[in-house]
Parts: structure tokens; C-alpha cells; sequence
């Protein structure tokens, strides 16, 4: 064989192996888990890892063993109490073993148990965050960027979150080790406040707002008209991105608007949840997505405003710990929860659901043929020890595919909540998702009706309003005493009687409303004042002068 001839060979087995490595990367970038041009990222959100669960603790005490009575829990945890640590590992191996490379995961917020005895101070709190920070960083690969978000219960107290600047936040990236997954940039605007941006190579930006500012039982930031600056550094960014003709991912804890399963009062306070919403009311255009935490529940969001014209979607992912909140209305256990993304330049295309079913689990696991106890929200398991590469973490179910979507954009969802109000059946089996497949039973037409509302409905007034209207649409739906919408008082000696009493009734109703709403918009005006739209105060530093008073810096 001549050399001619053989280089010639050469040649050609060079360009073979070449394309047939071209072909194999567009085969696995373009298989249907994984669609040519798309990216994928990971949620995990509101872990509550409780450091003081225990096998043998007292469920009616959050699994303490400190308290008298002992009980047999799951290593893996129990519907009544926060996260055990061998719940928090097997969730992010399973992480791991789905997809070990992301292009981000998304960490928002609240990791620290819901316990008074004590509440977590900040020794708690960093160490906390610090070992899951670890715990992250270890399993996923240095090149895979790990965006975390303070939640309202990553202070000390709880749900208090000043307007203090670096003294404050810049903790939690010196003891809380944040400084270890964020950049430098991402770092010094953290500094400012708990929010920062991070710029993916796919020309898209992830904006992480510390919505724990607005929260409505955060009592320390409630005067300022920007608290840290922060709408006016999100106003810019969404501008910038508007300029440059990119999307932007939003990720907080804390939603605008309500509980869906119990919409007494809006997540922020009234002032901050109306300039948060008529702000995303605004940029609807730019922001491909929102991602929240929280409510521990599975919902979604529908940003739409026919001032502004522009349209959004907020996803709420349920939470780590199946924790039964018993004293919050509403309230609902949450079977453990993972949640994978997928997303193209333009918008979300579908995510996966993945979780732990722990009443099943628990009786595989430790042959306990009852399951769990109904009566008292609690699983009855003996305390083996299990491996925890095998725990048997699920796919619960495929958005697009459980609610017939194309994607996740904002005409599909607002399609999606149309015929949830339609057919109750797949309302129904929204619910149960809601709750992340623990069973509540059926959701009435009272649950449905705030549900349905609370979807749509980020506005205070909003949410007043479909609550009247979908209540007025209930009665007029009634059969009895209702006839053609109208009601009629019946024909009997003691109508007039009747009239009288009503007539009296609502008259003092109305005096005790009036009464109410003067001392409300007394108290409002003393407390309370409006986002100004001219020069916004970046931080309020005396945090220094009241750092006695606040009593909680470790």
C-alpha cells in the first residue's frame, strides 16, 4: 500500500469518526427527554431539615426525643414532623442519578425546621445552610451553577429580614458558605440585600429576589418605599433585558397573591404585593418564567393584566418535607418533592414531577401493613435503618403530558385553569397533585372556587372580587330556596317578622363594617407608605443602632 493511498485511508477514517461523533451528540441532544436547543434545571425548595428528628421521637412534638412519649418514625420521615437528614441526602442523589448535569439548579429557600423548641437561631440556621450548601456542591459537578434563595424561615426570627445591607446578608455567605456557589459579582449584589443575577451562557438571565423583603409578617422592612433597593435593581434588569430582546427566569420563595387552599390574607404585605405585581405586570413580555417555593404545594400562577398587556407564569414547586402544617388553615401534608425543568430559549417547555410517596415507602420499607394513621396525619413505621441509594424516589407525573400541553408558556396554562374549571374530574386530579399525591379527599366547591381564584387573582381587589363573583355563580346555580336566581322569603304570618330581623342585621353589619374600615385605613396611613416612582433609598443602615432590640446575630 502506497503512502499516498494510506494517508488517503487515514483521511477518511478521520472524517467517518467525526461524523459519526457529530451524529451521536445530535442523537442524545435531540432524544425527547432532552429536544435539540432545550436546557434543563433542577428545583428543590423548602427542606426544613430538622436536626433534632429522631426515630423514637414524639410525632404530636415535630419527632423530638426529648418528650416523653416515644413513637417508631421512618428514617426517611413522618407526615406530622420536618425533614430527617437521610431524606435530605436521598433527594439530592436522586437529583444526581436523573440528570448530574443541569444547567443550573434553582434552591429556593426555607431550610430550616418549623420547631419552637427552640426556633433555630442563626448557630442553627448557617450550620444548616452550610451543610446542604456542601452537601450540593459535592454531588453536583464544579461547572454546574447551584443559585440558592433565602426563604422566611432563613432568619432569625423567622420572617423578620431588615433592611440592613451587608452586616446583615453578607452572613450568609461568609458562614452560610454561600460565597462558595455564587460568583463574585452575584456576591456583592447579594450584599445589598439577599437578591442577585445570574447570566446563563444561553443569553438568558436568572434574577433570584429576595421576596422575604414584602413578606406580610416581616415587620422590619415595612416602612421603607423600596426595602434594599430591590424593585428599582429589578426594574433595571428586566429593562436591560427588554434592550437586548432575552428572557429572564424569576426565583423566589415567597409567590405575590394567596394560598390557594386558604385565601384569607396575601403573601406580601398589601402595599409591596401590588408593586410587585404591576411590575411583572409590565415586563410580562421578558419573563419567560417564574419559579416560587413556600406554599409546600403544587400550583401555578397566571400573571396577566389587560393595562399592560403583557402576560406571565408563576410555578409553584411542592416542598422536601412532608410536614402537616395542623395549626395553618388550609394546611396540607406533602408526599417528599423534586422538580426538573425544561426549557428552550423562549420559554418552559414541560417539567417532570418527582416524589417520595412516604405512606408507601414507609410500608415497604418496614412492612407495615397500615400505611399510615388518617386519624391523626401520622405514619406508624419501626425505625430501621434502610440504604438510602435505593429509597425509591418516582416520577409522580410529566406536565405536559398529564394536562395535554404543548408547553408551559402562558396561553397553555391559562387553557390548562379554563378547563380545570370546566371538568371537575381533572380539577380533581390537579388537587390531589396539589398536595403531591397525599390524599385530602375532594375538593368541594368552596375549596375549587379559592383554588380557581388564587390562581388567577395576584391583586387584592382581584382576589375579592372572584371570590364574589364565583360564590354568586354558586347560588345562582342552586335549586332550592333559589328559583331563576332570585330568592324568595316564604309566604307565611312571619314574613314581615323575618324582613325586620334581616333588615336590622344588616344595618349593624354595615355600621360595624364602616367602623372597621376607618380604623383599618387610620391604622394603614400611620403605618404604611406607598413605592415612590422618583429616587428609591438603597438600605436603611441602622440596622447597627438596632441590632439590641432585633437580639438574634449569632
Amino acid at each position: 500500500m502506497t503512502t499516498q493511498v494510506r494517508g488517503l485511508m487515514q483521511d477518511m477514517t478521520k472524517i467517518i469518526i467525526v461524523h459519526l461523533l457529530l451524529y451521536g451528540s445530535i442523537l442524545v441532544s435531540s432524544s425527547p427527554e432532552h429536544p435539540l436547543g432545550t436546557g434543563t434545571f433542577w428545583q428543590i425548595t423548602d427542606i426544613h431539615w430538622d436536626q433534632q428528628y429522631s426515630v423514637d421521637g414524639d410525632p404530636a412534638h415535630m419527632c423530638h426525643k426529648k418528650y416523653t412519649l416515644t413513637h417508631q418514625n421512618s428514617e426517611f420521615g413522618n407526615y406530622a414532623c420536618d425533614s430527617p437528614w437521610p431524606l435530605v441526602k436521598s433527594a439530592i442523589q436522586t437529583m444526581v442519578k436523573i440528570n448530574n448535569r443541569p444547567d443550573f439548579i434553582l434552591w429556593t429557600g426555607d431550610n430550616v425546621p418549623h420547631t419552637d423548641d427552640p426556633e433555630p437561631d442563626f448557630s442553627v440556621i448557617f450550620s444548616t445552610i452550610t451543610n446542604i450548601t456542601g452537601e450540593l456542591r459535592t454531588a453536583f459537578v464544579e461547572t454546574v451553577p447551584i443559585l440558592p434563595v433565602l426563604g422566611n424561615h432563613d432568619a432569625y426570627p423567622k420572617d423578620f429580614y431588615p433592611v440592613a445591607g451587608e452586616e446583615f446578608y453578607g452572613q450568609y455567605l461568609t458562614k452560610g458558605s454561600w460565597s462558595t456557589v455564587l460568583s463574585e459579582s452575584a456576591q456583592e449584589e447579594f450584599k445589598v440585600g439577599g437578591y442577585y443575577g445570574y447570566d446563563l451562557p444561553s443569553n438568558i438571565t436568572v434574577l433570584v429576589v429576595n421576596t422575604n423583603l414584602y413578606y406580610a409578617f416581616n415587620k422590619l422592612g415595612i416602612g421603607a418605599a423600596d426595602p434594599c433597593g430591590q424593585f428599582a435593581w429589578l426594574k433595571k434588569k428586566l429593562q436591560q433585558a427588554r434592550d437586548r430582546q432575552s428572557k429572564v427566569i424569576i426565583a423566589a420563595h415567597a409567590p405575590p397573591g394567596y394560598f390557594e387552599r386558604f385565601a384569607a390574607i396575601p403573601f406580601f404585605n398589601a402595599t409591596y404585593n401590588a408593586a410587585y405585581v404591576d411590575l411583572i405586570f409590565e415586563y410580562g413580555d421578558v419573563v419567560m418564567a417564574q419559579i416560587y417555593g413556600h406554599e409546600h404545594t403544587d400550583s401555578f400562577r397566571l400573571f396577566s393584566s389587560s393595562v399592560a398587556g403583557q402576560q406571565s407564569v408563576g410555578f409553584l414547586a411542592p416542598s422536601v418535607t412532608p410536614w402537616f402544617p395542623s395549626t395553618v388553615a388550609g394546611g396540607t401534608a406533602i408526599n417528599p418533592s423534586l422538580r426538573h425543568y425544561l426549557y428552550n430559549q423562549s420559554t418552559l417547555l414541560d417539567y417532570n414531577q418527582y416524589h417520595l410517596n412516604l405512606s408507601k415507602v414507609n410500608s415497604t420499607l418496614h412492612d407495615d401493613d397500615n400505611g399510615m394513621n388518617q386519624n391523626t396525619k401520622i405514619s406508624k413505621n419501626s425505625g430501621t435503618t434502610t440504604n438510602i441509594s435505593i429509597t425509591p424516589w418516582e416520577l409522580y407525573y410529566q406536565a405536559r403530558q398529564a394536562y395535554g400541553l404543548t408547553s408551559l408558556d402562558f396561553n397553555n396554562m391559562a387553557e390548562l385553569h379554563k378547563k380545570m374549571e370546566e371538568n371537575d374530574t381533572l380539577f380533581q386530579t390537579y388537587y390531589i397533585r396539589n398536595s403531591a399525591g397525599y390524599d385530602d379527599g375532594t375538593c368541594d366547591s368552596k375549596c375549587k372556587r379559592t383554588q380557581l381564584c388564587a390562581i388567577t387573582s395576584l391583586h387584592i381587589k382581584d382576589m375579592e372580587l372572584c371570590l364574589k363573583s364565583k360564590s354568586n355563580e354558586e347560588l345562582k346555580e342552586h335549586n332550592s330556596p333559589l328559583e331563576g336566581g332570585t330568592f324568595h322569603l316564604p309566604s307565611t304570618r312571619y314574613s314581615n317578622m323575618i324582613i325586620a330581623i334581616v333588615a336590622i342585621s344588616m344595618t349593624l353589619m354595615m355600621s360595624l363594617a364602616v367602623t372597621v374600615a376607618v380604623m383599618l385605613v387610620l391604622l394603614v396611613l400611620r403605618n404604611h407608605r406607598a413605592p415612590g416612582d422618583g429616587h428609591l433609598p438603597i438600605c436603611d443602615f441602622t440596622w447597627r443602632r438596632q441590632r439590641q432590640r432585633y437580639n438574634q446575630l449569632a
